[in-house]
């Protein structure tokens, strides 16, 4: 078997991108919505009991301005928590973004950043830049996804090897492709 090698200039935006991506991946989503639909759940309950607290009259509670206080109350947070998680969900890709390129920005310029050879091998990915070089091993790749832009091999939740396209043949592509489908059961990749 083959390998397959490739020299990648890595920017901070390809980092960015990434995170992104991470991000929008099916499982944290539904983690952030369980999270957004427990918080409603909370509110719901709350508002209930501070209604109670209020309408709470020597032992004795006013059930039909209560309740109808409740569901004006409960109609309008969840109203407003809506606005807010459809408005945080919007912008969560541009705060992602800008946090992504200022931890990028704050690492060793030559270490994340610049020229990257990539040798896809049969023990994994190395890594080499001039100042520092790793290797990631098949058995840590939980799933190759490829993108117009960018291969990523994904590593688990937020994890990944970030492996920009551009500037790259066909051929060379190619033969990354077939490395990646004979080393990770999970790649879904063009071709």
């Amino acid at each position: 078997m083959a390998g397959a090698s490739m020299t990648v200039d890595l920017q901070v935006d390809d980092y960015a991108a990434f995170t992104v991506y991470a991000h929008q991946q099916p499982e944290l989503r539904a983690r952030r919505w369980a999270g957004h639909k427990r918080f409603a759940a909370i509110m719901v309950v709350g508002m209930l009991v501070l209604m109670l607290a209020q309408s709470w009259k020597g032992g004795s509670v006013d059930w039909m301005a209560m309740l109808s206080t409740y569901g004006l109350a409960t109609l309008v947070g969840l109203a407003v928590l809506g606005g807010l998680v459809l408005g945080y969900e919007r912008l969560l890709p541009r705060l992602i973004r800008l946090n992504a390129r200022k931890l990028v920005r704050q690492q060793p310029e030559g270490l994340f950043l610049g020229a990257h050879r990539l040798d896809f091998g049969p023990e994994g990915i190395d890594d080499s830049t001039g100042s520092a070089s790793g290797r990631v091993p098949w058995e840590a790749v939980s799933r190759v996804d490829e993108t117009a832009d960018y291969l990523y091999v994904m590593l688990g939740g937020q994890q990944g090897v970030v492996v920009p396209k551009r500037g790259q043949s066909d051929a060379t592509l190619a033969a990354v492709r077939q490395v990646l489908r004979e080393h990770v059961a999970r790649a879904t990749l063009a071709g």
